[in-house]
Order: C-alpha cells, then sequence, then structure tokens
C-alpha cells in the first residue's frame, strides 16, 4: 500500500513537473517573425554601418562582452576593444571597403540566443602593403543574444572562404 502511494505520488511529481514544459519547448523550436525581423535588422545595421566605415556605429551592434575574431584568428573582446579594432582599418586598408551580406541561417538555441550563418562578399580591401585585394567571399558566424529588448551580438567569428578555381 504505501510502494503504491509513493509510485503513484511520484509519477503525479514528474507529470506536474514536466508536462507543462512540452508545449513551452514546442512554442520556442522557432524564431518568432518579430525576432527574426529583428535579427536582420542587427545584420542589416551592421552591414550599413560598416560600408560607411564608423568604427562607432560597428560596436554598437555587439554586447559589452563581446568576442570578435577575424579571419586570422586574432580574438577581440568587448566592444571599446571591437571599436578601437576598426578605427585605424578603416582610416586604412578598409577605407573603401564593401560587404554585402545574406543570411545562410538562423537558429534559435535557447530563448535569448540564436546562431546565425551569414555570407559575406568583400570588394575594395587593400593589403598591408596598400595594393587591392581581389573581391572574395567570406562566412561569418554570429552568436546573438537578447540581453534587453534588442538582439545584439556576443559572438563574431569570420572566415574567408576559398576563391574558385580559374576557369
Amino acid at each position: 500500500m504505501i510502494r503504491t502511494q509513493i509510485r503513484l505520488n511520484l509519477t503525479l511529481l514528474l507529470v506536474i513537473t514536466f508536462v507543462p514544459t512540452i508545449p513551452w519547448a514546442q512554442e520556442q523550436a522557432s524564431l518568432t517573425t518579430t525576432d527574426s525581423a529583428a535579427i536582420r535588422q542587427v545584420i542589416t545595421g551592421f552591414a550599413d554601418s560598416y560600408n560607411r566605415h564608423s568604427a562607432q556605429d560597428v560596436a554598437k551592434w555587439f554586447t559589452q562582452d563581446a568576442d570578435f575574431t577575424t579571419v586570422r584568428g586574432a580574438t577581440t573582446t568587448g566592444r571599446t576593444q571591437i571599436e578601437e579594432h576598426f578605427v585605424p582599418l578603416f582610416a586604412g586598408r578598409l577605407k573603401d571597403v564593401h560587404r554585402e551580406l545574406s543570411v545562410r541561417s538562423m537558429r534559435l538555441m535557447t530563448p535569448g540566443v540564436v546562431s546565425v550563418y551569414i555570407d559575406s562578399e568583400v570588394t575594395g580591401t587593400k593589403g598591408v602593403d596598400g595594393s587591392a585585394i581581389p573581391a572574395h567571399k567570406g562566412l561569418y558566424d554570429w552568436i546573438l543574444t537578447k540581453p534587453g529588448d534588442r538582439w545584439l551580438i556576443n559572438v563574431f567569428h569570420e572566415s574567408d572562404l576559398p576563391s574558385p578555381p580559374p576557369s
């Protein structure tokens, strides 16, 4: 009798604990239209700021503790340091750079955390010696978080894609 009561109580506890989370998990499986649009606005806003060569505006799209990793693997941490990273680049070898971005995929990881893959096409880059670098394609791997009421870039990793072989 006591064993049956214990089993019943444990079963009831499991049902009370886990059944209410099933609809929540199903609802959170995909981004809302509002969040998807807001994330796309971050991508567009970042690209516009980048193409205007404004280090200050670029940095505004990052969280205070963001990590930015370049194609060479160098990582800069923090919004202020990310801004400082771009200032000399936009005054020098990236002063004529232009990036076109297009979303490859977005995936909700948890509420308030999204993984985004973005294709980029870059023109106007100069080498450290001032020579023109041919247009090239790349891939951004971003983690966006929503620390308040807006989405921001928390982790930014950029990669260059290999150039196609000559035809």
